[in-house]
């Protein structure tokens, strides 16, 4: 009876699979007499142990439903997502350098910054260096100007005050291989931190990267570029390198980075913990490779596995799965995408067949202008991507970072 409470059948199969073995318990306890030779004793234990295994085997497959999407699925007919097909080599076309090259424009650099009709601003909230430059109204166009050593992928990020006058529909023109790429950036939004804007293959050379206004004055502040970023053969990029390894400011020192904290544990800080600080922490796992082993810190990281070692850091105790991490009550739930903010969790049903599959669903943290932080099937590792090449979006939640 025992047994019985401790397998909680769950599934049509697993109460076959019990009923089964109440059958073969009842085979050795209530047997006759003539049944007590030699051969029945050894026919009954035989089923016995069949029953059980069946039990045993049912009752465990239906265990791992509460584990990560990541870990092996059985159902053979469900659609399969593109990351699941091959190997990482069979995606990914590069491999990125473990001191990858970076360079840091700020616009008190003489040198490598112009900027004609911007005016120079002291330090505010989230500025990188000394201060920035704000665009006039008859600003030209503002210029950093990057030394590429080698033609390859970079990873170009941003970073601009937080201030509310900022221009909402800025551009940013890129020196990639078929010329420039103008980006369209709101810096109305996710001020004070390194935002991607994205990865291109650059040649090598002397190379500018342009700042124009759109939709208010354009803030001129800092701009880096890593030769960290891995290639899809689908045309989709990563980037892997944190860029606080590289250029973190007084402004970025966060007591809820500097060492992981353990379970239950969060650090304190005037004003609590921000969407950016969730941002910060995650970050930290990039480059971690991809897997499901046991859940621990920058070993391997499946999905809900680096949400939940990254919201650890802050209080929050999730479950590794991103369909129970959808389904507990913490949070605020979130249904429109224009609504996330970074920190926010957000959530992909990549089967398109409902938030149910703890093994194919998906869970990442949103870390503005259309990047995710995640632990990636498909580039093998922790990184910061895009979004749009996930589909399915489910929803997100926010746990009330400011």
């Amino acid at each position: 009876m025992n047994l019985l409470v401790v397998l909680r059948p769950v599934s049509r199969a697993s109460k076959y699979a019990l009923a089964f073995l109440r059958v073969a318990l009842g085979a050795l306890f209530c047997s006759s007499g003539r049944d007590k030779g030699v051969r029945g004793v050894t026919l009954r234990a035989a089923v016995i142990a069949s029953a059980v295994f069946l039990a045993v085997g049912v009752a465990g497959s239906v265990s791992l439903s509460d584990g990560s999407e990541a870990k092996p699925a059985t159902d053979t007919t469900a659609p399969r997502d593109p990351e699941d097909l091959g190997g990482v080599e069979d995606r990914v076309l590069n491999e990125s350098p473990e001191n990858p090259y970076h360079q840091v424009v700020d616009d008190s650099d003489a040198r490598n910054f112009e900027a004609n009709g911007y005016r120079g601003r002291q330090a505010s909230e989230g500025a990188f260096g000394e201060g920035y430059a704000v665009a006039t109204d008859g600003a030209e166009t503002a210029a950093f100007e990057m030394q590429v050593p080698r033609t390859r992928y970079y990873s170009v990020w941003a970073r601009w005050p937080v201030r509310d006058e900022n221009a909402e529909a800025a551009r940013m023109g890129i020196p990639s291989s078929d010329g420039t790429t103008w980006e369209e950036v709101d810096q109305s939004e996710d001020g004070g931190g390194w935002v991607r804007i994205g990865a291109y293959e650059m040649r090598e050379g002397r190379r500018e990267i342009r700042l124009e206004s759109g939709g208010g004055p354009a803030v001129a502040d800092a701009v880096m570029i890593v030769g960290d970023a891995l290639v899809g053969e689908d045309g989709r990029t990563a980037s892997v390198a944190d860029p606080y390894d590289f250029a973190a400011d007084e402004e970025d020192e966060s007591p809820y980075v500097s060492e992981p904290l353990s379970e239950g544990v969060t650090a304190m800080r005037v004003g609590g913990p921000t969407g950016g600080d969730v941002v910060r922490v995650a970050k930290r796992h990039l480059g971690t490779r991809y897997g499901y082993n046991r859940c621990a810190n920058n070993v391997r990281e499946d999905c809900s596995c680096h949400t939940r070692l990254v919201y650890r850091h802050f209080g929050r105790k999730l479950p590794d799965s991103p369909v129970r991490q959808w389904r507990i009550d913490a949070g605020r739930k979130i249904h429109r995408k224009a609504n996330l903010r970074r920190g926010d969790l957000i959530f992909h049903d990549l089967n398109r067949d409902g938030l149910n599959d703890h093994y194919r669903d998906h869970v990442s943290i949103w870390a503005g202008r259309g990047n995710i932080v995640h632990a990636s099937s498909y580039f093998g590792r922790v990184v910061v991507s895009e979004e749009r090449y996930l589909r399915g979006f489910w929803g997100g939640k926010r746990f009330g970072f400011r």
